[in-house]
């Protein structure tokens, strides 16, 4: 259902309800709350290390649970999920009006603030994380393309998070309070970059979401995998993909909006700031727990990601090393079998050319090749107990 502002439609979606935003300030946060934590308990029954993409995730749902205390706050103060409040009567010139500013519409302009900020760190962190559990899984030697391409992914990410942080924050220079301000102090002081701006951030996140969950698929599949295993995987890999439609629909309201802005359709300030700050969150929500589903998959059915793609490059690092071995040359073709014990160090490398008698006998003094000359006479001048102590040992 479209969501209608007067007598003309401007959104595809329908206002949120006040259910709806207590529904996203608690429920979704509960529920990513959830998913990090059996994200956790899945790496101690593994019994495998907490790396930086676990922190990583465990920091953005630290940011994901302070947006929901500001969804909290503005359900609770009707800042968010209602309809903006008229204007005094007595505020009769356009001056007036442009120059007051009403406390309910200020207490959301400051929510909004709030969130954007939460919800770029979050996302940074999210991502982040994706970056880092690919490398956890794919990257085994430095210098490769994939080893590069993620750091690069990483930098980029990294430098779109703190570009859009201070767009946010300095969209007015130093008078930020005028982020919240009245229409006036707004028109003084701050660039007209508006949704632009906003549009901007939702297209290169919705680029940035395809290319993230585009890479780890030609790893996949050049993996030895049957073509069924391979289609699982990247199955699981590819659960991110339901971000995405929050994603879209989050851009399609603000280019909405700023046709609105243009055709000059009244739209109500307060719903409208709920609405686009509704579907940002469930964005984050799902990009947050589809982060952590590869590594739950442990829990269903007791093989993850990393482990299967760990088992097959262990297969295949032990065919090179088989195909290594066969190339070696033969025994017989070594002319000093000293070489093999002095790479090996054991005594079991001994063993295995010179086969050991059933019965010792101590009488027999066994002849040894020297290494090299000038070991010649550092061997002959070893007492005969001490070779025969050597090779009943």
């Amino acid at each position: 259902m479209a969501a209608q502002n007067g007598k003309d439609q401007v959104y595809t979606f329908s206002n949120a309800t006040p259910g709806e935003v207590w529904a996203i300030g608690t429920a979704l946060p509960a529920a990513c709350g959830l998913v990090v934590a059996l994200r956790f308990t899945t790496r101690n029954l593994q019994k495998a290390r907490i790396g930086i993409d676990d922190w990583l995730i465990l920091g953005g749902l630290i940011t994901f649970v302070g947006i929901g205390i500001c969804f909290i706050i503005g359900a609770a103060t009707h800042a968010f999920g209602y309809p903006t409040p008229p204007f005094p009567a007595d505020l009769t010139t356009p001056d007036e009006i442009l120059n007051y500013v009403l406390p309910i519409s200020s207490l959301v302009g400051k929510l909004e603030f709030a969130i954007q900020l939460l919800t770029m760190v979050c996302y940074g962190f999210v991502k982040l994380s994706i970056i880092a559990f690919y490398r956890r899984i794919f990257v085994v030697n430095k210098r490769t393309p994939f080893d590069v391409i993620t750091r690069v992914t990483g930098v980029v990410i990294f430098l779109w998070v703190i570009t859009f942080i201070l767009i946010i924050i300095f969209p007015c220079g130093y008078h930020i309070s005028d982020n919240w301000g009245s229409a006036a102090s707004q028109e003084a002081h701050c660039l007209v970059i508006g949704y632009t701006s906003l549009e901007g951030l939702a297209a290169s996140d919705f680029i940035l979401d395809v290319v993230i969950l585009a890479l780890p698929i030609p790893m996949i599949w050049s993996l030895r995998m049957t073509p069924v295993k391979k289609v699982a995987v990247t199955g699981i890999m590819m659960l991110g993909a339901a971000s995405l439609a929050a994603s879209i629909a989050r851009l399609v309201l603000y280019l909405q909006t700023q046709k609105a802005a243009i055709e000059e359709i009244p739209v109500d300030f307060d719903e409208s700031i709920t609405l686009i700050m509704y579907w940002s969150t469930i964005e984050s929500g799902l990009a947050l727990i589809a982060a952590c589903l590869p590594t739950l998959s442990y829990l269903f059915n007791g093989v993850s990601v990393q482990s299967a793609v760990n088992s097959v490059r262990s297969a295949f690092s032990l065919g090179s090393v088989r195909s290594t071995r066969k190339s070696e040359p033969s025994r017989a073709d070594v002319t000093n079998p000293y070489i093999d014990i002095e790479a090996n160090n054991s005594s079991s490398s001994y063993a295995k050319m010179y086969t050991r008698p059933e019965t010792a006998d101590t009488s027999t003094n066994y002849p040894m090749q020297p290494i090299a000359d000038y070991e010649d006479k550092t061997m002959h001048e070893q007492p005969t107990s001490t070779v025969r102590n050597g090779l009943e040992a």
